[in-house]
């Protein structure tokens, strides 16, 4: 399904996006190149735009990379779901960078979701033993769904521990996983969905009068954590107390930058840095390291563009006339 660039672009639903197929291994893989690129310089980025009108939230994510350029456009707005809406609706915009032109339209749910937990699995490929094959999770929707799918397509997953402040929430996570073929443990601990584990994945939602409840002493020596909710379920004094501290842009989540996340530095590298060797990743089999991150455009575009392709060699979605 070939588009007539500058008279058509392509439309592809939320139903079109699942269709699609994408594996979470693809996915990784396309996020490792965005990475590769970055760290090579051949990117351009800018922080995210975000506007909080009243109790909603308005967001703007972009990035080129090329041939590609692409944004995310959202808005997030607490009690849609008494309405029969999600809290978190994205829309994306692919163009293509000879011309400009725009060449396609997506929903980004899926896509938000597996492209960020793809960024976690990207730096676990540098920074995680490369037999890890255990998992802890606090929290236990989305993001703990796709980071496991994630983790498993880079490393030899046998064994899960689930945590929830909803018990119900981590049995049928944990449920899901035995399901798939792994050992799931359910605990009512955080702290032992934590120790003794090879990978940590937080994603704990930001919720008024919030209180950190995890301890970076807790975890085991040579694991490796994705705190993908900006590490707000960490002391903040514990941090600093792991090995490597990774993100996944400087600009955007280091000292000074528009993104406060619960970790000002210092920060061992970016992962793109990484990726390009210019900094190294675990350096000796004890080391305890960690990864937190915002999310950021040029993620949105490694995705938007690997959706975009698969979806023209399968004719899959709907050309709209420009």
């Amino acid at each position: 399904m070939a588009i007539a660039i500058g008279k058509e672009l392509l439309y592809l639903s939320k139903a079109d996006v699942i269709h699609l197929g994408v594996s979470a291994k693809e996915m990784n893989d396309a996020v490792a190149r965005m990475f590769r690129a970055k760290g090579e310089g051949r990117t351009t980025m800018r922080p995210k735009l975000v506007m909080y009108p009243g109790n909603k939230m308005f967001q703007a994510k972009a990035g080129v990379m090329e041939p590609y350029a692409a944004v995310k456009w959202l808005g997030y707005v607490k009690g849609n779901e008494a309405r029969g809406f999600a809290d978190f609706n994205p829309l994306v915009v692919v163009n293509e960078t000879e011309t400009g032109l725009p060449i396609a339209v997506m929903d980004g749910t899926w896509l938000s979701g597996t492209r960020t937990a793809s960024f976690s699995a990207v730096a676990a490929r540098y920074l995680a033993k490369a037999d890890s094959s255990s998992i802890g999770f606090v929290a236990c929707g989305l993001q703990a769904r796709t980071n496991l799918a994630a983790l498993r397509a880079e490393f030899p997953i046998r064994r899960i521990v689930a945590y929830s402040r909803r018990p119900e929430t981590a049995e049928k996570f944990a449920a899901e996983a035995r399901a798939s073929g792994l050992e799931a443990k359910v605990t009512t601990v955080a702290r032992e969905a934590v120790e003794g584990l090879d990978l940590v994945v937080t994603s704990v939602p930001e919720k008024e009068g919030f209180r950190s409840f995890l301890d970076c002493a807790w975890l085991s020596p040579g694991s490796f954590t994705a705190m993908v909710d900006i590490g707000r379920s960490w002391h903040h004094d514990s941090i600093p107390g792991l090995d490597k501290m990774v993100c996944d842009d400087l600009e955007q989540s280091g000292p000074g930058g528009p993104e406060k996340s619960n970790f000002e530095g210092p920060f061992h590298a970016e992962i793109g840095q990484m990726v390009v060797g210019g900094k190294p990743g675990r350096e000796s089999a004890a080391e305890r390291n960690g990864l937190i991150f915002s999310g950021m455009g040029l993620g949105d575009v490694a995705a938007g563009a690997l959706l975009f392709e698969i979806a023209q060699k399968k004719g899959i979605g709907t050309v709209l006339a420009l």
